[in-house]
């Protein structure tokens, strides 16, 4: 019985897909694929902190493969299949250079590997507790910031790499100003690390990830600031500004803050100042009232400098008795002093030696003693005189 057409259309599909099985199985060449930025994963890096070590800088590595297969395995990869690896057990602290294994699928060999290691710096593993910072985000409205702001927790710690831990400045945590009313209320906000500049300071661990800011809307008001200055500059010293602040602005409730009139610092003395300085001004503040912000550490501000000095030699005769008439056989015998005028620099540099004369003022005490002060006469307006000795020997001769 013949056969129908049929039979022979299904004979013939069934000799194709053979022949095109055939085709791909036995003649398929092999080809190449690169896959670009493959990522490194870091086997074993609990290791490190177990050691007390951690990674420096960026922790993601990456590397180029050329794979090699038959074009039906190739077609058949998919994401995960190529798996690049590199063992951080047993490195220590340095920069070590970490050998990359990279595995493919059955039937699919890696030809080539950029680069073959990758530069891992480890470091000493520390803990610090960082600070928290508060930034609202968005503008108060005139006279109004936020007040009775506190975080939890109040301190975050901070691990990691021993450089990476010490370029963390603060953690910074931001707040919208349109989440705050004039109840207290508490946002949570992300917890992120920051440098000095504000950057973000990445592959460090932070204890919590969360922060809770509990804060207010509070009502600002400037008040007089009243700041009295004790003691006077050592002679040596000449003032050259005293700026004290005559306000200052504070915050709190607006019926806490109209019953304030102003505020009075503590005194400063500033009998020991040797230098320019900003002193920190205290002042007592009332329950429920804060500083404003930019007004949390005012100071007094004081610039001084040394005066100006000249120093003259006089030999014991060029001292002269006075106080005691009629005696003159008292001889000194300290051989000579130096007396140092200071005082403002234009009358310094026109001071001359007769200008200063030094005298012993004698009386019944310094003879019995054998010594006397030195004082000296002067007509110009110097600030202070100091004389080296202060006190001279003297001796009364009796022979006569």
């Amino acid at each position: 019985m013949p056969k129908s057409k049929t039979f022979y259309k299904i004979i013939s599909v069934v000799i194709a897909i053979l022949l095109w099985a055939y085709v791909i199985e036995v003649t398929d060449p092999v080809k190449n694929q690169t896959i670009s930025d493959l990522p490194v994963q870091l086997l074993n890096a609990e290791s490190l902190a177990d050691r007390g070590l951690a990674l420096s800088g960026d922790a993601e590595y990456m590397v180029d493969v050329l794979i090699q297969g038959k074009r039906a395995d190739l077609s058949r990869i998919t994401e995960g299949d190529i798996l690049a690896e590199a063992d951080l057990f047993g490195y220590s602290i340095g920069k070590n250079s970490i050998p990359v294994m990279v595995t493919a699928p059955r039937g699919v060999s890696i030809a080539e590997v950029k680069p073959l290691k990758i530069n891992v710096v480890i470091e000493e593993r520390v803990e610090v507790a960082k600070p928290i910072r508060v930034a609202f985000l968005g503008q108060f409205e005139e006279g109004v910031e936020a007040g009775q702001i506190t975080t939890k927790p109040e301190v975050i710690q901070v691990s990691g790499a021993k450089s990476e831990v010490g370029a963390v400045s603060h953690i910074k945590a931001e707040v919208p100003v349109s989440r705050l009313t004039a109840e207290s209320s508490t946002i949570q906000t992300r917890a992120v690390a920051v440098n000095d500049e504000g950057d973000v300071v990445q592959n460090v661990r932070l204890s919590s990830s969360y922060i809770d800011v509990t804060a207010r809307l509070n009502a600002v008001k400037e008040v007089p600031l009243k700041v009295e200055i004790t003691g006077e500059l050592a002679p040596i010293y000449e003032l050259i500004e005293l700026n004290i602040p005559e306000s200052i602005k504070i915050k709190g409730d607006k019926a806490a803050l109209e019953k304030i009139g102003g505020l009075t610092g503590a005194a400063i003395d500033i009998s020991a100042i040797s230098s320019t300085s900003d002193i920190p001004v205290v002042i007592p503040l009332p329950e429920g009232i804060e500083f404003a912000a930019g007004y949390e550490n005012l100071t007094v501000t004081i610039s001084i400098k040394p005066v100006a000095t000249k120093t003259f030699t006089y030999t014991s005769e060029e001292i002269r008795l006075e106080g005691i008439e009629g005696i003159q056989n008292i001889t000194i015998t300290t051989p000579y002093i130096t007396v140092t005028a200071s005082g403002s620099e234009i009358i310094i540099s026109g001071l001359k030696k007769e200008d200063l004369k030094p005298y012993l003022e004698l009386d019944a005490e310094s003879l019995i003693s054998a010594t006397a002060k030195v004082q000296v006469h002067y007509d110009k307006q110097l600030g202070h005189i100091e004389t080296d000795p202060e006190e001279v020997h003297i001796t009364l001769d009796q022979t006569d």
